[in-house]
């Protein structure tokens, strides 16, 4: 099975690099020359733990390839998966002109069926505009290709990125068509038989359980400073407290730490995408 990533970023090349790793030949696309021709000499553009090494391993037994074209690099792929950024625009919703233009170009060079799927971060509703990107150029050019659209969420920890995408928690997959279903089953078949559950829903669904996922921890952060305060004016340990409350299994010990907030690339963006300011 062939698929293209479009994007050599955090979520495009680590994805790209694992899902070659479980013997599926991958080409991963960028439109920075510099960045691919660093990559096809061994340099990578982010510095994440094991992930030189998987890299690696797979250009050199050729399941992974790097190009900056588009029409060769998806030549042959069952899937194509949209992996760039989604900066937040000045009113905190996020830009999807880079989602959208590699949607145009796909419909550009697309040949034959294929699964279009977002694993950008992106608003709920925008695999309709993807749909409607490609739809648009694919009747520009006066061709009728068979395509699907599919939403596969990203859920990794920078720091831990290479062991959350080889046993993950849950696959997530938002799709609309039996053969969407199947393909993406396909490709995530090794994955399967590895215990890892995929989780199939409608694409909105998928879309929305992304922004849900990262509410839910910056909440829990947010909450557990609040309580940190409290505790700090009451004279009660703040440690002693999360200790009492982490062994409780509704609630767990993950994301109670007391500190300084929240931070990384997603959680403050996505969080004011939905309108919600905690910090």
């Amino acid at each position: 099975m062939k698929i293209t990533v479009i994007g050599t970023g955090y979520v495009g090349l680590v994805t790209g690099a694992c899902l070659a790793d479980v013997g599926i030949e991958v080409s991963c696309v960028d439109i920075d020359l510099r960045k691919i021709d660093g990559l096809k000499k061994g340099i990578l553009p982010i510095y994440e733990p094991g992930l030189k090494d998987v890299v690696l391993r797979n250009f050199e037994k050729g399941r992974l390839r790097f190009n900056t074209d588009l029409s060769e690099g998806i030549k042959g792929s069952a899937a194509a998966f949209i992996a760039v950024g989604t900066p937040p625009g000045e009113d905190g919703s996020a830009d999807l002109q880079y989602v959208l233009a590699v949607a145009k170009s796909i419909g550009e060079c697309m040949e034959d069926y294929l699964v279009v799927i977002t694993k950008s971060t992106v608003p709920v509703g925008t695999a309709e505009k993807v749909r409607g990107a490609v739809a648009s150029t694919l009747d520009a050019r006066g061709v009728s290709f068979g395509f699907d659209v599919a939403s596969n969420p990203e859920f990794l920890k920078e720091g831990a990125a290479i062991e959350d995408f080889m046993k993950p928690d849950r696959i997530v997959v938002g799709v609309d068509s039996e053969q969407a279903q199947k393909t993406v089953d396909k490709l995530y078949r090794p994955f399967i038989l590895n215990g890892h559950p995929v989780i199939f829903m409608d694409i909105k669904s998928a879309e929305m359980t992304k922004y849900a996922a990262n509410a839910m921890l910056a909440t829990k952060i947010s909450f557990m400073n609040d309580i940190a305060n409290l505790c700090e004016k009451m004279g009660a340990d703040v440690n002693l407290v999360r200790k009492g409350i982490g062994s409780d299994p509704r609630i767990g010990n993950k994301f109670i730490c007391p500190g300084i907030g929240y931070g990384g690339s997603c959680f403050a963006k996505r969080c004011q995408s939905l309108g919600l300011n905690w910090t």
